[in-house]
Parts: C-alpha cells; structure tokens; sequence
C-alpha cells in the first residue's frame, strides 16, 4: 500500500506497511531520493512518533539515502485502536518489529547496502534482531541504559514517580500507561513500561542476569559484523557518560565501536539533551557529519 507525494527537491515520499512474525502491522515513511545510494532504517526511541525526526532524515535523504521512518507496535500510525489490555513488551521492538521493517526494506530494494540510525532504544535493541546480515554499519543518538541512580536526583525522582506511581495508577484505571495526555510522552501498553522499567532498575540494564538470556534473547550483542558510531552529549540527563559507557562496556563489534562526545556549545547550541540531535540548528555540523560517516560506511 502507498500514497505518494514529491518535494521540489526531488524526495519522493511514500507511506508503507509492513507485517511482523505475529502477525501485527506496523506503518511508516519512506522517503526516497532520485539516485540512491544505500537504504537507511531509522528506528524511533521510546514513546516517540516518528514524525519527530521528519527534518532530520529529510536531510539524509537529500544525501541520496533511502530513509525508513515508521512507528513501532505500540505508537503512532502502528498502535492499536486500543492499548487497553495489550499483552506487546518493550523486547518486541527488537526481536519482532526492527526485523520486520529490514525484511521489508531488503525486499523492496535488494541490491542496495543497508545502514541503521537508533534513538535511544532505537540502538539498544539492535542486538535482538536476528537478520543482521548484509548491514554495512550502524549509528547511534543517545544509546545508553536508563539506569536511575545515575542521572541528577531531579530526574531520577521524575522517573521514579512516573514508573512506580504514575504508571500503576493508570494501569489500574485505564488498563495502559496514558501519558500522552499529560505530556509525558507516547501513551505505552503495561507491559511495555514495566518491562522497560525493570530495565532501568538495574546497572547492566537488559544485560542484567535476571534478564539476558531469559525474558531477552542473547541475541547478537557479541558479535556484531559492522562498525558502530554511537554520539553522546554532556548534557543529556538519561543517556550521561556513566550510562553510555555501561551499556556499550556489553557490546563487542569485529569492525569496531566509537564514540562522539557532543558539547553543545561547540555546535553552536546551548542545549541538545535526549533529542536535540535532530533539531534543525544542528544541521550544518553535526547532521553533516552524520553523513559523512554513513558515506565512509559504504565505503568500507
């Protein structure tokens, strides 16, 4: 299915759906250049519609990269008439929607490299797809674990009171967490948050032993086959240094892991944050960087 639109700069936008392996569709964006050169899966954070990240992966694809811009189970143009009583978790987005979009991609365009972009848990759960072959390389915004104790005591006493309070008593009287009508962010199914919330209650995250290897998958977290780039700014209260560094310390790639520490200041910015990366100011130096890796990707 498609419904297609042209800008005057000759990106080509077409809507599309797709079906994972249990049967739920999801929908997103594709927007496609006149000659591309490779194909780029775009996946969201948490919570996140994908429309947030339109200006962003417009730019990209004016750099001649197909862009898959789509929502997962749970958000935007995917989610359910209802999340009341969803029995989705947080690990679907790795195991079962993340691959089903890269089917997707493969199939529709079979003879271009392929490239990964991850917000948040949009990198995280990378390593749970199981058709990673054929991937020429990955890049990262803000991919770290969420673990409490070591963002500012602000956030963190935001964070407890919305997974431990906020959370029950919506569960409890709407059957979901809804937070988009208070601003928090996306509406999430319960199991979705309480699974992420047991995430974020521990140092190694989804690499804690209570869960690796038994309510997750291994995965592909020891081996990964292509570099990784992964972008962290000093003023980003989730993914800070601390949590950056814990979650990438479980990651191990054959061609290698590196790192940009992002001060705004030096991008012209006061602030970035969780989600500044995909703000317009940011395009003259940090976009085009962005590019300029997924170009040397290719060349690899």
């Amino acid at each position: 299915m498609s419904e297609k639109s042209s800008w005057k700069n000759q990106i080509v936008e077409e809507s599309f759906q797709t079906r994972c392996i249990d049967g739920v569709v999801l929908k997103g964006k594709l927007l496609i250049p006149e000659s591309p050169k490779a194909i780029v899966q775009f996946n969201c954070g948490t919570a996140t519609k994908k429309e947030v990240y339109h200006k962003f992966l417009k730019y990209i694809a004016e750099h001649n990269f197909i862009c898959c811009l789509w929502d997962y189970r749970d958000s935007g143009e995917s989610a359910p008439s209802s999340l009341k009583d969803c029995a989705y978790v947080y690990s679907d987005y790795g195991t079962k929607d993340m691959p089903a979009i890269k089917d997707f991609l493969t199939s529709k365009f079979p003879d271009l490299p392929f490239l990964i972009l991850g917000h948040s848990t949009g990198g995280q759960q990378v390593g749970f797809m199981n058709n990673l072959k054929g991937i020429k390389g990955a890049i990262n915004f803000a991919v770290s674990t969420g673990y409490y104790p070591n963002m500012p005591l602000s956030y963190r006493m935001n964070a407890y009171v919305f997974f431990y309070i906020f959370a029950p008593l919506s569960v409890l009287f709407t059957g979901y967490v809804a937070a988009k009508r208070f601003g928090f962010m996306e509406d999430l199914p319960k199991g979705v948050a309480y699974q992420w919330r047991a995430w974020c209650s521990k140092k190694d995250y989804l690499f804690d032993k209570r869960f690796y290897g038994k309510s997750v998958p291994l995965g592909n977290y020891q081996n990964f086959h292509f570099p990784i780039h992964v972008y962290w700014t000093v003023d980003d209260t989730i993914s800070n240094e601390a949590n950056t560094k814990n979650l990438w310390g479980h990651i191990k790639s054959a061609k290698g892991i590196t790192f940009t520490k992002v001060v705004p200041k030096e991008y012209g910015v006061l602030s970035i944050g969780h989600f500044g990366f995909f703000r317009r100011k940011l395009k003259s130096k940090l976009w085009k960087d962005v590019v300029f890796r997924l170009e040397q990707m290719l060349e690899d």
